[in-house]
């Protein structure tokens, strides 16, 4: 990952629906976001990225300093 590329965002207490509205409309194409979802209150992390998985996104899962994580990347048009 390009660090330079890289934003993070606190998505722990965070609505899903504007947490994809931002998503959609800052987003670049290759640019990563970082979703710090935190403690995974309600299965929140699954249900985020199966989301975003769903609107075409790539997203990783990860788990860093004891806090769930989603690294979403908005893919490039060909």
């Amino acid at each position: 990952m390009d660090q330079n590329n890289d934003r993070i965002m606190n998505a722990e207490s965070l609505n899903i629906d504007a947490t994809l509205e931002k998503l959609s409309n800052e987003l670049k194409p290759d640019e990563t976001l970082i979703l710090d979802v935190g403690n995974n209150y309600f299965d929140q992390t699954d249900t985020i990225y199966d989301t975003l998985v769903m609107k075409g996104y790539d997203v990783r899962k990860s788990f860093k300093n004891g806090r769930n994580q989603i690294l979403v990347t908005k893919r490039q048009l060909r």
